[in-house]
């Protein structure tokens, strides 16, 4: 690798891009701009200023000002010269006679991942390695600074590193490196608010009771956002003794939801032997799921605690399924009237949603609407998300294509 010098490593990162057509100055890679440049071969900007001005003075590269793919400005960007890609001609003849693999000098992605890993410090490591186990793409100056650059950003100064990068960084790391950047990503989450993506980090870091706190406390969170990666989440965690009753409800819905009905199965049978009625709860949903309106009804009525907001809740989804509209509004009736007795609207939003579902199942698209704009109103800002997919499916069943369209652009 170091057979190659800087300035001949970026005439060969160069020649990767002949354009053809020398006026061309729309949609250009960013990588041929100096940052790019410098991102591409893992060197400093200052660097990559130094060597591109003794290229150009010696005529092997010229300056234009471009627009650059994905960037709202024009740019600096790089091309050679007939004598530029003559010395790039050259230099690949010399590195086929020497043995020099030079795509791994100019593509991280073709790197081995122990020169990648062994050609950086300590501190440059957690930095890549913080970076690997990242889902997303970051602003790169939310990570600490290096000595030089490892993490390649994109033209908007987003971190950009390839799925296969990523994998040949890890693969090279210790179990302990990985658990500590996981840590550090499940901190990083914290601070932005991002529920979903900090307890992924910190199942993979191992903070198993951590990540059962986070569950319990941000529930309704987690239970307004179910998706499938969220399921393959919760069902990564081995919930531990003390926390069964709090978590085990949340990963139980979510995997009903996401159609894992075996596995819910499972974890009802759990619960059942921490709490006999909770789990009476959820095989009750289990049966909705499975297209048993009947079956759950009867679950509901053994536990025999109709004071119970969940309890009363089920027994009006289960009537409403059987097509006991009116009883099922009764019991919805009756609940909102007792919360708005208290003064607040905590649990409000999701009677009115029930009693959505109630009247869509009775074919009132007209209802549904009309209860779930009430949700809206109250819903804190997690639930507002279910509210308006809901919504659009009403007003889909309705026919009004544009309402349906708005609001499923809300929900997302």
């Amino acid at each position: 690798m170091t057979r190659l010098t800087i300035s001949e490593r970026i005439v060969l990162h160069l020649s990767r891009y002949d354009l053809m057509d020398n006026d061309h100055e729309f949609n250009l890679p960013w990588d041929l701009t100096q940052d790019g440049i410098a991102s591409s071969l893992r060197i400093t900007r200052a660097h990559s200023s130094i060597e591109l001005k003794k290229l150009r003075e010696r005529g092997k590269v010229i300056e234009r000002q471009t627009h650059i793919k994905g960037g709202g400005v024009r740019r600096k960007s790089y091309k050679l010269t007939p004598a530029g890609m003559e010395d790039a001609e050259r230099l690949r003849g010399f590195a086929d006679k020497e043995g020099i693999d030079i795509m791994p000098m100019l593509d991280m992605k073709r790197c081995d991942p122990r020169t990648i890993w062994y050609s950086v410090c300590e501190d440059g490591r957690d930095v890549l390695g913080l970076a690997c186990v990242l889902r997303c793409p970051i602003p790169r100056n939310d990570l600490p600074e290096t000595e030089r650059p490892i993490v390649p950003v994109d033209v908007n100064g987003m971190t950009a590193l390839g799925e296969s990068v990523k994998r040949n960084v890890l693969s090279v790391a210790s179990e302990e490196d990985v658990r500590n950047w996981h840590s550090a990503a499940s901190d990083y989450w914290l601070d932005r608010d991002d529920m979903h993506e900090r307890l992924y980090h910190l199942v993979c870091a191992g903070r198993v009771k951590d990540a059962c706190r986070l569950v319990a406390g941000e529930r309704e969170k987690f239970l307004y956002n179910i998706n499938d990666d969220l399921c393959d989440t919760l069902s990564m965690i081995d919930v531990p003794e003390r926390h069964i009753v709090d978590v085990m409800p949340v990963k139980i819905t979510v995997a009903i939801e996401s159609g894992e009905l075996e596995m819910s199965e499972t974890m009802i049978n759990i619960l059942k032997e921490r709490d006999e009625e909770l789990g009476l709860l959820y095989s009750a949903d289990l049966a909705m799921k499975k297209g048993g309106p009947s079956d759950a009804l009867a679950i509901i009525r053994s536990i025999g605690m109709t004071n119970r907001a969940d309890v009363n809740l089920r027994m009006a989804d289960a009537l409403g399924g059987l097509g006991y509209r009116k009883e099922a509004m009764a019991i919805l009736d009756s609940m909102k009237r007792d919360i708005v007795s208290t003064g607040t609207v905590d649990s409000l939003d999701r009677v009115y949603m029930q009693m959505a579902d109630v009247s869509a199942v009775a074919g009132d698209h007209d209802s549904s609407v009309s209860y779930l704009t009430k949700a809206l109103g109250v819903a804190g800002e997690s639930g507002k998300k279910r509210i308006y997919a809901l919504l659009a499916e009403s007003y889909d069943a309705l026919g009004m294509d544009m309402k349906a369209k708005e609001c499923s652009l809300k929900s997302r």
